[in-house]
């Protein structure tokens, strides 16, 4: 009987020592070192993930971090740098490699202590890869201290929405600014990187749910400087209370059509 008990002891324990494992254990899934393999020269990190829903990849120094925002927890594969990225670097930039879905530069490390914060967009069901690369030509680590909860970054002031965040509201009762504020973001965007150029909406696009966010798409005719005309399919992602997270544009017809290869 004696041992019975003991016996019993211990796995009750053990179950506990379990509870209490299992919470340290996904956080540690959610951090990376990176791989430094040195060499002189610019700058560059390598980071592959795979996500489900949206999530933040977010690289400092030679740490990342992946915070996930909607859908099925993110994971981290490999971050591999030739040196670690230095708080205040020189001309970065960012390109994806691959994956299905939209990646972008969120924020530069440059004036947001030195974090790197890549978008990831998976709109499909399952999970995907994504690989993408940062780059730099030096730089320093002047400047103010790193803030120690670097990956609680809220996308766009918008409070978290996923991973804890107010859902939207049903499709019907989304806020009525939400085509408004995207068309006027795009014009914005469109005019200051098509200097005299005009752009005239056509129709009346249909916000859709998508996970925690709203999606926004729909068409445009422009008139470059030259009085040249053509045509844009531009996209917004938008949080439901009207307010404008992400926007982009494609040119589909007129000058600057991407060619087949």
């Amino acid at each position: 009987m004696t041992k019975s008990r003991s016996a019993r002891r211990i796995l009750v324990t053990g179950g506990l020592a379990g509870l209490v494992l299992l919470p340290l254990s996904s956080w540690a899934q959610n951090t990376i070192n990176a791989r430094i393999s040195g060499g002189g020269g610019g700058g560059k990190c390598t980071f592959e993930v795979r996500v489900d829903g949206v999530a933040n990849v977010q690289i400092r120094g030679n740490q990342g971090y992946i915070q996930n925002k909607t859908g099925m927890p993110a994971q981290w594969v490999r971050l591999q740098c030739n040196q670690p990225l230095p708080r205040n670097p020189y001309n970065f930039r960012f390109a994806g490699v691959d994956g299905r879905g939209k990646q972008y530069l969120l924020k530069s490390p440059n004036g947001n202590h030195g974090v790197a914060i890549i978008r990831i967009e998976d709109n499909r069901p399952g999970m995907e890869g994504y690989t993408g690369d940062i780059f730099w030509d030096g730089g320093n680590n002047k400047g103010a201290p790193w803030n120690g909860g670097w990956w609680q970054h809220n996308w766009n002031g918008g409070g978290g929405w996923g991973g804890g965040g107010p859902m939207p509201p049903p499709p019907g009762q989304w806020n009525n600014t939400l085509v408004p504020k995207c068309q006027n973001n795009v014009r914005n965007k469109f005019s200051s990187q098509m200097r005299g150029a005009s752009l005239n909406f056509i129709g009346a696009p249909s916000p859709k749910q998508a996970r925690a966010f709203v999606m926004v798409d729909g068409n445009a005719n422009v008139r470059d400087n030259q009085g040249r005309m053509g045509q844009i399919a531009y996209h917004c992602t938008m949080h439901s209370n009207g307010n404008v997270a992400d926007s982009s544009y494609n040119v589909t017809q007129g000058p600057g059509t991407p060619q087949p290869r």
